[in-house]
């Protein structure tokens, strides 16, 4: 009786499991959490442009998250909407003893930005650190009321409301979000995770009074 009851659990949990990931792959459940988080602002003339890491291979090849948050910092900076861009973030690959920003620099003068253009502040490794240190680091230099960041689309309301929080009016904008046009069913799921914890640092955050 007791194993009969266990497989009726287990059966139910099944069902509910695969029901949810129906749910995430063939309803319209995924785009609707994700869209909130979307903050694309109107562009002006600015003094920087600041790009925020994202992934990143050991090997020292930026990760393709990273490459689209690259290709808009250098769209605008080919543009002329600033004359400075600034790669942001900390995190280290012990396997080439470099951080991700400076392997974002070294993209992005391959792609013929003058070296003395593109700025790395690498010292910390969470994005409120990021943006904290940052802030500090060049404040002297530029006014960050006039500067433009570019981040992934899940990611720009976060990095606005940590702006807003320390009263830097800056323009947030977003890479292109070729998250939202999954070609196959496991990128939908993968989709769906990032949102997910995307929401859960958003409350930690909160929680923390970071944003």
């Amino acid at each position: 009786m007791k194993n009969k009851s266990v497989k009726n659990i287990v059966l139910i949990l099944s069902l509910l499991l695969n029901l949810c990931i129906a749910v995430i792959i063939f309803t319209p459940l995924t785009e609707q959490l994700y869209k909130p988080l979307i903050i694309d602002e109107a562009l002006q003339r600015s003094e920087a442009i600041i790009i925020l890491s994202g992934d990143s291979y050991s090997s020292g090849l930026p990760g393709f998250m990273t490459l689209t948050r690259l290709r808009r910092g250098l769209e605008l900076y080919r543009n002329q909407w600033a004359d400075k861009i600034i790669c942001l973030g900390g995190s280290r690959l012990n396997k080439i003893n470099k951080s991700i920003s400076q392997i974002m620099k070294e993209t992005l003068i391959l792609n013929g930005l003058p070296p003395e253009d593109v700025l790395v502040q690498d010292e910390t490794i969470n994005t409120y650190n990021d943006i904290s240190r940052l802030l500090t680091k060049f404040n002297k230099e530029f006014n960050f009321n006039k500067s433009i960041f570019v981040t992934s689309s899940f990611h720009t309301y976060r990095v606005k409301k940590i702006l807003e929080k320390k009263g830097v009016d800056a323009i947030v904008v977003s890479s292109e979000p070729y998250e939202l046009y999954p070609s196959f069913c496991a990128e939908r799921l993968r989709l769906f995770g990032t949102i997910v914890r995307e929401y859960f640092a958003i409350c930690y955050f909160k929680i923390k009074g970071w944003m």
